[in-house]
């Protein structure tokens, strides 16, 4: 692969490499062994069994075709062995142009490690999760739409509590961060703001997997709570304030999410007038904790001045004692005869 990549784009190639030459298309498991037959390259699932052919348009396809590997094997396999200790053209399973009249299909010539090399399958095994979903070969609102209605059917199944298995599929299709703008439709409803804002407390936990220490989906949030709140203006935009307070007594919300948020309304979410109505709505609770946030910048600053106080005190104390030093330096000492004597060359 020539030219200059970012790491995304390297990252796309990689993926792209693994779905179409190292996962099964009907398991998806990495354990496809491979095998070259009549100017095809054959994968077949060791998990499955499922056999299909590689696409031979693929550029390493055809450089698989005109560069067949030399693999190197173990001394003792005499009847494998040619002079320079490598298999043999005909033992790799590619045919030679003078081959393409013979039959070798039923030979078992493919590129899967032996019994020998066991410990490396298991470690390609283990790469599984790693590897790339085809559902992220889907643009980001379908895969959208299917985070949403993998919510929505657990809420109807019962299993929304279960914050470990939605976060899960959030990150299976990457979305882990946006997911909060879905779980504030599916999770509340116009009642958000009953009870003490039971709602919120309720799914906490859930919440928290998704926002935990995290700025952006915390963002997501507040977006959907002003989707809620513009969806049912009526009932909820003269409580938005009381919402936004238990998102952030809840710490589903930090402080400094909830302040970037009120400070700078967007149209991201809902129309930037909407959204301004409702940061209006929540200017107490936003008041609130900007004062807050203003004590505690006073209270390091007077931490401050007492420990700078302290400083100058004893920084007084050594100045003085240096002048009475200094003076002391400075006596002279008469004799009778009125000769002057230092009293460091005594």
């Amino acid at each position: 692969m020539n030219g200059e990549h970012d790491a995304a784009k390297l990252q796309d190639i990689l993926d792209g490499f693994i779905k179409k030459f190292v996962l099964c298309p009907a398991c998806e498991n990495p354990e496809t062994a491979l095998s070259v037959r009549k100017n095809q390259i054959h994968s077949k699932c060791k998990a499955c069994g499922h056999a299909f052919i590689i696409d031979n348009r693929h550029r390493l396809s055809t450089y698989i075709l005109k560069n067949p590997p030399k693999i190197e094997v173990d001394f003792s396999k005499d009847n494998k062995q040619n002079g320079n200790g490598h298999v043999k053209e005909e033992d790799l399973g590619v045919e030679t142009n003078g081959d393409r009249n013979s039959s070798n299909d039923d030979e078992d010539d493919d590129w899967a490690p032996e019994e020998d090399e066991a410990p490396n399958m298991k470690l390609a095994a283990g790469i599984g999760k790693l590897v790339i979903d085809k559902d992220l070969d889907k643009s980001i609102e379908e895969r959208l739409d299917m985070l949403h209605r993998f919510f929505v059917e657990a809420k109807e199944k019962g299993t929304i509590g279960d914050g470990k298995a939605l976060a899960d599929e959030a990150e299976r299709l990457e979305l882990k961060q946006k997911a909060p703008l879905l779980l504030a439709d599916v999770l509340f409803d116009e009642d958000i703001a009953k009870d003490g804002v039971a709602q919120i407390k309720h799914y906490r936990r859930v919440l928290l997997r998704f926002t935990l220490n995290d700025k952006k989906a915390q963002r997501y949030m507040l977006g959907g709570i002003e989707q809620l709140i513009t969806k049912h203006e009526t009932i909820l935009l003269p409580r938005a304030a009381h919402i936004i307070k238990a998102l952030y007594d809840n710490d589903i919300c930090e402080e400094e999410a909830i302040l970037a948020w009120g400070d700078k309304p967007s149209s991201k979410y809902v129309s930037k007038t909407q959204s301004k109505k409702i940061v209006q709505k929540c200017e107490p609770v936003l008041t609130w904790l900007r004062e807050a946030e203003e004590e505690d910048d006073d209270e390091e600053e007077s931490d401050d001045e007492i420990d700078f106080d302290d400083r100058k005190a004893k920084t007084s104390v050594y100045a003085e004692k240096a002048k009475v030093e200094a003076k002391a330096a400075d006596i002279k000492v008469k004799t009778d005869d009125g000769v002057e004597i230092d009293i460091d060359d005594i």
